[in-house]
């Protein structure tokens, strides 16, 4: 890989690096192994409203994008989901970066499934006029590819994850981690957003079902969102599991690790519209086994019966179903808490940078 950074700046649109979402944590992840490589590598934050006037801060987004662009960048790496939002915005910024000559790729961190009926039924023309000018993508499911193609995107697009922080798993030790999966109690983590479409509910009524049936399990809630009183006032609610619910709050850092250390079974089962769930990647980097559901790039990474378990949307019944089996099978639970570990390692933040990586030069190369 060439070493020379003279003339070779990368310019990537991100979110602010301080803030709670998937993005701002996968920049800040990889961010330090990009540095390590053959590009000046920049960032610019837009999207954030903070010391802003409401009604201005799109504008402004687009004037120090603009700002930026004499500073001989050789890259332009844009992160807008497929919602309207971020359709007109990064679109704008395309747009500018596409007059100035700068090939630009483009990063679908998220997919709005609505937005993607309306941009088939009403909006393709727009779409092929302006995004159709990028020169790559990279979205985070093959669905996704599949869409672009249907659209009439003839660019390279690129299949790639979401990334787990290395950090996360300083001193963790899976074989401390296995004979533990054999010897105690079992319990179960919920770490997400408390969000309806998350399937924090499915969760609460299949540890309630699996209490019912005499399996003793635990069950820990963490993250915060719009239902957190809601959740909180079930749980309360359901007499069977009073004492064996603990909210942990938003978590991260050291918190977030030991949550994932100290928990065996990751229960995930969102039917809310996802790319690829960080959290889901990083259960396995734990080595957990994970219930979730085919939802985004989940469809292409995981291993229906070896990592886990798929289940249908809304349906708890399932998910204590799959739960309880792997319970009774210790042995089952420790050989799948391996391989998801060993499995995982493909998506710590440094293998992830220098696919990153690869894709800038494939880009630059074609295009020179």
């Amino acid at each position: 890989m060439v070493k020379d950074k003279n003339n070779r700046s990368v310019l990537i649109v991100t979110p602010h690096l301080q803030g709670l979402g998937g993005v701002a944590n996968y920049y800040k992840a990889i961010l330090p192994y990009l540095k390590e490589g053959p590009f000046l590598i920049n960032h610019l934050v837009v999207g954030t409203t903070k010391n802003k006037k409401k009604i201005i801060h799109r504008l402004t987004d687009q004037v120090n994008f603009h700002n930026k662009l004499p500073s001989g960048y050789e890259l332009i790496h844009i992160n807008p989901s497929l919602d309207p939002k971020s359709f007109i915005r990064d679109g704008l910024l395309l747009l500018q970066a596409e007059k100035k000559g700068i090939p630009v790729i483009v990063f679908f961190r998220g997919w709005d499934e609505k937005f993607a009926q309306l941009v088939d039924s009403n909006l393709l023309t727009l779409f092929r006029c302006v995004y159709g000018k990028a020169d790559a993508f990279i979205v985070l499911a093959s669905k996704f590819k599949n869409k672009l193609r249907s659209w009439g995107i003839k660019a390279p697009i690129y299949l790639q994850t979401t990334t787990v922080d290395h950090d996360l798993l300083d001193g963790f030790d899976i074989e401390r981690k296995v004979q533990q999966l054999l010897e105690k109690k079992i319990r179960i983590l919920y770490l997400a957003r408390l969000e309806r479409e998350k399937g924090i509910f499915e969760t609460i009524d299949a540890v309630r079902i699996l209490r019912e049936r005499q399996i003793h399990v635990d069950l820990s809630i963490a993250g915060d969102g719009t239902t957190r009183i809601e959740v909180e006032n079930y749980v309360q609610g359901i007499e069977v599991l009073r004492g064996f619910v603990k909210f942990l709050g938003y978590v991260r850092k050291q918190s977030k690790s030991d949550a994932f250390a100290n928990h065996d079974i990751y229960c995930f089962p969102s039917y809310f519209g996802e790319g690829m769930p960080n959290s889901v990647l990083e259960a396995l980097a734990f080595g957990m086994p994970v219930i979730t559901c085919s939802v985004g790039g989940l469809a292409d990474i995981f291993h229906d019966g070896t990592m886990g378990a798929f289940v249908p949307p809304q349906d708890p019944i399932a998910i204590a179903d799959k739960i309880e089996k792997f319970i009774l099978d210790r042995e089952k639970m420790a050989a799948t808490a391996r391989y998801n570990f060993q499995y995982a390692k493909r998506f710590l933040a440094p293998n992830v940078a220098d696919n990153l990586l690869n894709i800038y030069n494939k880009t630059l190369n074609k295009k020179k």
